[in-house]
């Protein structure tokens, strides 16, 4: 027979080939193959067939208009299950419709294909024959969406559809268990079929008025794939995921357009395709920026061009005719779209590094969705120094939908700003904070400016604001005043704790020889911690390190606000009369508290009477219970004395615990000569 010959299209026109599909259940499939125009009023409802090509080996026949039309393997299954017994289907399949050996039509119908599929009454998606599970899935699917019709149920009412579902299993006769299961395999079969891999299907299906997905016999309304997903257990991957969403619904219609190119690019970069080109040329037409561009737009379907030349097309219109694109080295279409996510961030974050803020926006206008983090606000201070603030001032002006800036990001931009750009910054992105240590010294840092900014925070965010302790400890070692810090903690409920390392910390930080002494700056802390006294604690390293710079006054203020129990314990070697302790508590009975504080000072007494060393007491043991019911033991070697300490503490749980009343010189004199051979308190 002879083969058959494409007569030309018009390519000056929105014309296109239509077939008709003969009926038949046996034999040789034959069609007729016609001209139409999408300018027509009058033209022929047809369907569009969207389906896997497969290998292109074309190792079928088929008979058009007679003659000969050799075909792949797969379109040549698929119309054996298409074909009607009685009733002739009109229809457009690209690779029997289009003269595929034509490059000019080729280029001229993929400018069409949108077209083509948007005008289609139905678009058939062809998954492949079935088998025993996909029949059985279909065959439920069919049931249920039925079920959505007569009920006229909305397709996005999931808990009805879930128990619709179980009533449809229910009504089988196989083991429940069993049923799940094969209801699963067989939506993974589905789901896994190379149509889900193929590019061009992302118009085909976001064209579609109506789409079905067929499988074997049987059919069923396409979005009822992404509705058994959720119904059997199964979770498609992300780019199976991202063509399910593109299914037209009842209620929907028409997929809606609101991807731009580049997103689209980096989404479906993985996408199969036999010419390379046409990772660019199936996404043209469902790109909404491409669309609102309309013939301005740099890139149209071309197979004359060559690989190389769309992909510097592609740079130059992806970034703007600028020269940052340049470095993107890959020619070919596959290696440019796997480099593509990576250096687009990078590429934008060049633009905001130096400053052309243009480009930004026309990219984010575009779709291009961009995150300043941390790092960049950093770059941009380096680059730009003084002028850096004025930047972010600017890029925050432009309150773009496509950028966003995440926690790092704003907390470094918050320790550069001015007040006006603070806050827009809060405005736009202050539900993202959290006052914590890396937070409280990007704020402040070594600057003593930042305190108007730190006012405008702590007034934005009010009592949802959140000061962890590692943020309390960074507050009480940085350089601000008292009443900033009390602003902070002034919603706050926790607890929280001074350390040692956070008195360290403080004078590390602020200790300066002519304008700061270690006690001045206890004396402001102290002043804090009595501020709170209901949220802050006393660790008892703290405590200790305090006694060293405080009087007696100070300190017993100190010990009966944060502290209600003491116990002290010396132990020396086996010998009855070196072994000594004293309990003090808050109890309300002082006279109590008295007596064994003098206990404690006349065994003291004794051992001197008896001439007893100090080397005798080997270990001094504290224990210490806080008014947040908290406690602290400590065990401590006795070697390591620092003599400031014991007498002080004593003195200060004296006062603290009985009324105030001081030791006298003379007994004090003699306690502490005992007391300097203990150890330092750790």
């Amino acid at each position: 027979m002879e083969l058959f010959q494409y007569k030309p299209l018009d390519l000056t026109e929105k014309s296109f080939r239509l077939l008709m599909l003969h009926p038949g259940s046996a034999g040789e499939i034959a069609c007729d193959i016609f001209e139409a125009s999408l300018d027509s009023d009058g033209i022929i409802p047809y369907e569009a067939l969207s389906y896997a090509w497969g290998s292109i080996d074309l190792s079928a026949t088929i008979s058009a208009n007679g003659k000969t039309l050799r075909v792949t393997n797969n379109l040549f299954t698929a119309l054996n299950y298409l074909r009607d017994d009685s009733i002739g289907r009109v229809m457009w399949i690209d690779a029997v419709c289009i003269d595929q050996a034509n490059i000019a039509e080729r280029g001229h119908q993929v400018g069409q294909m949108a077209g083509i599929y948007r005008g289609a009454e139905q678009v058939i998606i062809w998954l492949g024959p079935s088998t025993f599970e996909t029949k059985l899935l279909m065959g439920h699917l069919k049931e249920l969406q039925r079920a959505f019709v007569r009920q006229k149920r909305h397709d996005d009412d999931l808990e009805w559809a879930k128990q619709k579902w179980s009533t449809i299993r229910q009504g089988s006769k196989r083991d429940q268990a069993v049923l799940a299961d094969l209801q699963r395999d067989a939506l993974i079969s589905l789901l896994s079929q190379p149509w889900f891999t193929r590019i061009w299907i992302l118009q085909e299906v976001s064209n579609a008025r109506v789409a079905s997905v067929q499988c074997g016999t049987r059919s069923v309304q396409a979005h009822m794939l992404n509705i058994a997903s959720k119904l059997v257990g199964v979770t498609p991957e992300a780019g199976c995921q991202a063509v399910l969403d593109l299914f037209p619904t009842s209620s929907t219609q028409r997929s809606p357009r609101v991807d731009v190119l580049p997103t689209l690019l980096q989404k479906f970069r993985k996408s199969k395709a036999s010419d390379p080109r046409d990772l660019v040329y199936a996404l043209l037409p469902i790109a909404s920026d491409v669309i609102k561009s309309g013939p301005s737009v740099v890139i149209t379907p071309d197979y004359f061009k060559t690989e190389k030349q769309l992909v510097q097309e592609l740079k130059e219109y992806l970034f703007l005719d600028q020269q940052y694109g340049d470095h993107i080295q890959e020619h070919t279409m596959i290696l440019f779209l796997e480099a593509l996510p990576k250096e687009t961030g990078g590429i934008l974050r060049t633009f905001l590094v130096d400053g052309l803020l243009e480009p930004v926006r026309m990219l984010l206008d575009r779709g291009q969705r961009f995150t300043v983090d941390g790092r960049l606000v950093d770059d941009i201070c380096i680059k730009m120094g003084g002028r850096s603030a004025e930047l972010l001032s600017n890029l925050l002006e432009l309150d773009h939908q496509n950028l966003r800036f995440n926690a790092q990001g704003a907390e470094t931009a918050l320790g550069v700003c001015d007040l006006v750009t603070a806050k827009r910054l809060l405005k736009l992105h202050g539900s993202d904070f959290q006052v914590n240590r890396k937070f409280v010294q990007t704020l402040f840092g070594q600057r003593d400016d930042r305190i108007g900014i730190a006012r405008l925070f702590i007034e934005w965010k009010g009592q949802s604001m959140e000061v962890t302790q590692d943020g309390f400890v960074a507050l009480l070692s940085g350089r601000r005043s008292a009443s900033v810090t009390e602003l902070f903690l002034e919603h706050q409920t926790q607890i929280y704790t001074i350390t040692d390392d956070a008195l360290v910390s403080a004078i590390h930080y602020r200790a300066s020889p002519k304008t700061y002494h270690p006690r001045k700056i206890f004396d402001w802390i102290l002043k804090i911690a009595r501020a709170h006294v209901d949220h802050i604690e006393l660790e008892l390293d703290a405590l200790l390190r305090l006694l060293r710079y405080h009087d007696t006054e100070r300190m017993a203020l100190l010990l009966g606000s944060h502290f209600k129990k003491f116990r002290i314990l010396a132990v020396g070697e086996a010998i009855e009369r070196v072994v000594w302790f004293s309990d003090l508590t808050s109890d309300p009975d002082l006279s109590e508290i008295r007596k064994k504080i003098e206990d404690m000072k006349n065994t003291l007494r004794i051992n001197r009477r008896r001439k007893s060393e100090p080397s005798m007491i080997r270990v001094v043991r504290i224990e210490t219970e806080s008014s947040h019911g908290s406690c602290d033991i400590k065990t401590i070697d006795w070697i390591d004395w620092d003599s400031k300490i014991i007498p002080a503490f004593v003195r200060a749980m004296d006062d603290g615990w009985t009324g105030g009343k001081p030791v006298k010189r003379a007994a004090f004199r003699r306690f502490s000569r005992y007391a300097r051979a203990l150890p330092i308190l750790l």
